[in-house]
């Protein structure tokens, strides 16, 4: 069976089963999750979790430790290219028909707002003064 001299190491036959590593954290979930993507199209697979074990809890990326050399050399690529780029002189096209909608709108329900709000305001002045109108009238009588 098994010599006691030749201990079994669960993780000397496979890379992958090794523990995973923290490649990055934040205190937002929404930015790992963007890492990860771009980790994801290069086909790293890496995994977004909290971590409860500080205070305040976080978010981690994890990566498998035998991909974390090819995640960290994928994620200084991309922001070695990113850093390239003038975004003055990129053109992100016209905005699709839905969103200039609401674009258009935005004058219009600022308006609605603004009304909704000077009305709130006068109608809870006016319960106000009839409140006190009462209060007066009880104490008079």
């Amino acid at each position: 069976m098994s010599d006691a001299s030749d201990p079994l190491d669960p993780f000397d036959d496979d890379p992958l089963a090794r523990p995973p590593v923290v490649l990055a954290a934040a205190v937002g979930r929404s930015e790992l999750d963007a890492v990860r993507l771009i980790l994801d199209e290069e086909g790293i697979p890496a995994v977004v979790e909290r971590r409860h074990d500080v205070d305040p809890p976080d978010w981690v990326l994890l990566v498998a430790e035998a991909a974390g050399e090819d995640a960290r050399r994928t994620l200084e690529n991309r922001a070695a290219v990113a850093s390239h780029l003038d975004w003055d002189e990129v053109d992100v096209g016209s905005p699709p028909d839905e969103v200039r909608d609401v674009l258009a709108g935005a004058g219009r329900i600022r308006r609605f707002n603004a009304v909704v709000r000077v009305a709130g305001t006068v109608v809870g002045l006016l319960m106000l003064a009839l409140a006190v109108v009462a209060v007066v009238a009880t104490l008079i009588t």
